[in-house]
């Protein structure tokens, strides 16, 4: 299936991005092989880890 892997955003990223940023208590966390970004707006409130996250969660047992 042919697609354009910047669209994934507009279709789950984005909606956790505007909930955090209309919620000073939230923090977004994001795992992602080669593109674990957040926007500047909730850069503070962000955990962006790059890597696989089968690796990630079983560094972290």
């Amino acid at each position: 299936m042919a697609g354009n892997k910047h669209n994934t955003p507009v279709i789950i990223k984005y909606p956790f991005w505007q909930m955090t940023v209309s919620n000073p208590k939230a923090t977004y966390a994001c795992v992602n092989f080669g593109e674990a970004v957040c926007p500047n707006e909730i850069k503070e409130q962000s955990i962006c880890i790059n890597g696989d996250i089968g690796t990630v969660l079983s560094d972290l047992r």
